[in-house]
């Protein structure tokens, strides 16, 4: 078996607005989760309600004014409209309001009114009045704009046309519309513009994406994530149930069974969170700033497809199709983390934006699972124990894009060194989790869950360098020989700890490129965490891993060196 792959009802009164100083916009996003509402900063607090630095009401928390007119509360909400527009900024302009939503609750309604230009509603804009029975306005919130220009509203440019521009221009390959593109009116800046507005979802970022486009120009003015990110629940393994356990594959409940449930594999479980999952149109997906999840490999669709319930609860157990899903985005947000935020190591894919796309049902169901360099997508295939079940096959396929990430595209399978780049990363996480000790068989395990069974494949190890030498005994193929590579580098992390060789491994894999062999990578770490200020006991740590335990004859540096760049302990 291998582990690689590599508004509606119009108003009939015009409300203008007075011509009032532009207000600038931010700038257009290009990876932002959200942005700052049109009237969010205001200058002046009062308990009157919330005001504008050009004095206009942005909420009234006490308006003080009861319509004369009997009627609908529509009416009487325009009633107030046409009485307070100075206050509001909205007594002079060329823009019209529509009637855009009405809530009854009982004892008050909330009416909403939209902007409109010729029509075509102006970006943003609400006007939100709430009226009682009696007519007695309660409370009045306000996005309107305060300067619209008169503009021709017939778009210059179709809306297909402007979107292969926002397309090109943001990198989507293979966006789809979230909601229908709509024309607007933009008038959070001057000067005022006719405007093609976009909410776009595509596999080169996370998030459902509203673009605003000049409708003439096809520039983009504004781009911003639009998807809530929450935290969300799951059930797991983690790392796997051999290794939280402490069994043998084998002894009653610990078989794969096709799937199949077990009293002692649900024991196993654990509930953990699912850190910034998006939420949008109803339901919650597992997509977030580090992982995420997509369905492009057989099988597809129905229950192969990632998840996507009504709550944010993911949990369930592995004999339902959905487990996978949030297993994988766990293990992947989780280290991630782990090795951008606190080792302080940027690390993340060359090719897309956001998370680290993975299908956890691929491979027409085979065994076999990969990492292509060329999308930066993980492909987990399920048969025997599924592979996306078990964390070693997990990182050890994260493995590969980190390798290729650190060097832009650079990774290199001389020698196996990337096959062992996947080992040593997840043995690394395998050990953090301290179920296994240096007297456990399994502490030199690969793949504790899907291998080293009596129907699973054998599995790798990691104490290879025992019956192995560099470079002449290596073993056949690169998945033998990437052993010898994690072992070696196992050994400096049990001397220096995780923290430090992962850290070490990431900044010394970044110096080498395509054709480098196990030595060259040898030396780049050592050289690496020299540079980086490690104590000369950490580098003869290294170097004792490297020349002692293993043979690959590295120049370890001197202390001068080490002393040069200081040292951490």
């Amino acid at each position: 078996m291998t582990r690689s792959s590599i508004s509606r009802f119009p108003l009939a009164l015009a409300i203008s607005f007075a011509l009032m100083p532009a207000y600038a916009m931010q700038a257009p996003l290009a990876g932002d989760s959200g942005r700052l509402a049109f009237n969010a900063v205001t200058s002046l607090d009062t308990p009157e309600g919330r005001f504008a630095a050009d004095g206009r009401a942005v909420v009234l928390y006490q308006p003080a004014f009861r319509a004369r007119q009997a009627g609908s509360v529509e009416a009487m909400a325009r009633e107030f409209l046409v009485a307070r527009a100075a206050r509001l900024g909205i007594d002079s302009s060329p823009a019209r309001l529509q009637t855009a939503f009405q809530r009854d609750d009982g004892a008050f309604s909330v009416v909403r009114f939209t902007q409109t230009l010729n029509d075509v509603p102006v970006y943003g804009s609400d006007i939100a009045v709430t009226v009682r029975k009696d007519g007695e306005i309660l409370f009045v919130s306000s996005e309107a704009r305060p300067r619209i220009d008169a503009i021709a509203t017939t778009p210059a440019r179709s809306v297909d046309a402007v979107r292969q521009d926002v397309e090109r221009t943001l990198g989507m390959t293979s966006a789809q519309d979230e909601t229908s593109p709509r024309l607007m009116v933009y008038a959070d800046s001057a000067p005022t513009r006719l405007v093609w507005v976009y909410v776009l979802r595509d596999v080169s970022r996370s998030g459902a994406w509203e673009v605003v486009a000049d409708a003439a120009t096809g520039e983009i003015i504004d781009s911003h994530d639009t998807s809530l990110y929450v935290n969300g629940t799951a059930t797991v393994f983690d790392p796997d149930p051999m290794t939280t356990s402490g069994a043998t594959y084998g002894q009653t409940g610990y078989t794969d069974s096709n799937d199949a449930d077990s009293a002692q594999l649900t024991a196993q479980l654990q509930s953990v969170t699912l850190n910034d999952i998006t939420s949008a149109a109803g339901v919650f997906r597992l997509e977030g700033p580090w992982a995420r999840c997509d369905d492009w490999d057989a099988p597809s669709g129905g229950v192969n497809d990632c998840p996507t319930p009504a709550t944010s609860d993911f949990s369930t157990t592995r004999n339902d199709q959905k487990f996978e899903g949030p297993h994988v985005y766990h293990l992947i947000d989780k280290q991630m983390r782990y090795l951008n935020l606190t080792l302080g190591v940027t690390v993340v894919p060359n090719t897309v934006a956001g998370g680290v796309r993975f299908d956890p049902h691929g491979f027409n169901g085979d065994d076999n699972s990969s990492f292509t360099p060329s999308s930066d997508r993980l492909t987990f295939g399920e048969g025997g124990v599924d592979d996306a079940e078990d964390a070693d096959v997990v990182l050890h396929e994260l493995g590969h894009g980190l390798h290729d990430w650190v060097t832009n595209g650079g990774l290199s399978q001389t020698q196996g060194l990337s096959e062992g780049v996947g080992d040593y990363f997840a043995s690394s996480y395998n050990r953090s989790t301290g179920h296994w000790t240096p007297s456990d068989p399994q502490w030199f395990w690969m793949f504790h869950w899907d291998g080293h069974g009596t129907d699973t494949w054998p599995g790798r190890v990691t104490n290879w360098n025992l019956t192995h030498t560099y470079p002449g005994n290596l073993g056949s193929g690169i998945h033998a020989q990437g052993q010898y590579w994690a072992s070696c580098n196992l050994v400096a992390w049990v001397a220096i700890g995780r923290d430090a060789m992962d850290k070490a491994m990431l900044r010394g894999l970044a110096m080498t490129s395509a054709s480098s062999n196990q030595k060259d990578a040898a030396q780049a770490i050592i050289t690496a965490a020299a540079t980086m200020g490690y104590s000369p006991s950490q580098i003869a740590a290294l170097g004792s891993a490297y020349n002692t335990s293993c043979t690959y004859n590295v120049t370890v540096p001197s202390t001068d060196l080490i002393f040069a760049h200081g040292f951490e302990n």
